[in-house]
């Protein structure tokens, strides 16, 4: 087969990706930066604004409580690893029995669709009828009951806690799959070499483990970012602007106030803010496959 032949053949494998990016991409993309430079009613005509969506997002009074909100919601992924990598290591163990079992249970709450998991930690911590408050106060620690959700405070930590509680087994799964993978010969010859287990998890473990630490990063980052079901169901949004993270800001600007030209202004922001956070990771996981690494 001649170059030019190949050429055209490469081109026609990857002309429908590039189609199905273009269309299902980078249209809706710009679209959405050509309307955050509007002011875009739900009804009527819209207005040209130029930057000026932009510069009443950032001078407004609840732009630093939005980008708070957002980056301790963000923290989830950090205790989502930590949970997942401590359950994977554990059950990774010989001695551990019925493991089958304890990854069924722990696949539970992932398993479970994000509305019911917030449904019932709305139970769970209603201030009058709610388990944790009921023992809390019974055991001494509380004096009265704590409006969870109506406390902007508590409230920013109770989303974090909620999405933690739901989507570390997601991690799990990836660090036990990448962990049954590193050979048991790996670990036998550091044992002859007298590795102790924090030697064997730094030397073995870890190295083969990188990669799949970067991916899972990666992926939950952009998925926690991208959530709006779980907490606005939990808050709302509140109380006022308190817990509005940038995916739920967007939704409240488009559907609930019916600005389209702010609500996608918050996503450029969002959009902006998901990238700072994730190249970093992206770029040790491309180092990872450079010659010499």
């Amino acid at each position: 087969m001649q170059a030019s032949e190949e050429r055209w053949l490469i081109v026609a494998f990857l002309l429908p990706t590039v189609a199905f990016m273009l269309l299902l991409l980078w249209y809706p993309f710009l679209q959405g930066v050509w309307m955050s430079l509007h002011r875009w009613p739900f009804m009527g005509d819209p207005e040209w604004r130029g930057l000026g969506n932009y510069t009443a997002f950032v001078n407004a009074e609840y732009f630093w409580v939005a980008l708070q909100s957002t980056l301790i919601y963000s923290l989830s992924t950090v205790f989502q690893l930590a949970i997942a990598l401590v359950a994977a290591l554990v059950l990774k163990q010989r001695f551990i029995r019925w493991r089958t079992l304890w990854r069924g249970v722990m696949l539970v709450a992932y398993a479970m669709p994000p509305v019911v998991v917030g449904a019932f930690w709305l139970f769970l911590l209603d201030p009058g009828l709610g388990m944790v408050t009921h023992y809390l106060i019974g055991w001494g620690i509380l004096e009265e009951p704590i409006y969870w959700f109506s406390d902007g405070s508590w409230a920013k930590w109770i989303i974090t806690f909620v999405a933690t509680w739901t989507f570390w087994p997601f991690m799990f799964l990836i660090l036990l799959s990448a962990l049954q993978a590193i050979p048991d010969s790996h670990y036998e010859l550091a044992e002859v070499y007298g590795a102790n287990l924090w030697q064997r998890f730094r030397h073995v473990t870890l190295p083969h483990l990188w990669s799949a630490l970067l991916v899972v990063i990666i992926l939950r980052l952009a998925f926690n970012l991208a959530k709006i079901d779980q907490p606005f169901q939990l808050t709302g949004g509140g109380p006022g602007y308190e817990t509005s993270i940038l995916s739920v800001l967007v939704y409240r600007f488009a559907f609930m106030s019916g600005d389209f030209g702010m609500a996608f202004t918050v996503g450029i922001f969002l959009v902006v803010f998901t990238l700072v956070l994730i190249l970093p990771f992206a770029w040790l996981f491309q180092r990872q496959f450079r010659p010499g690494h």
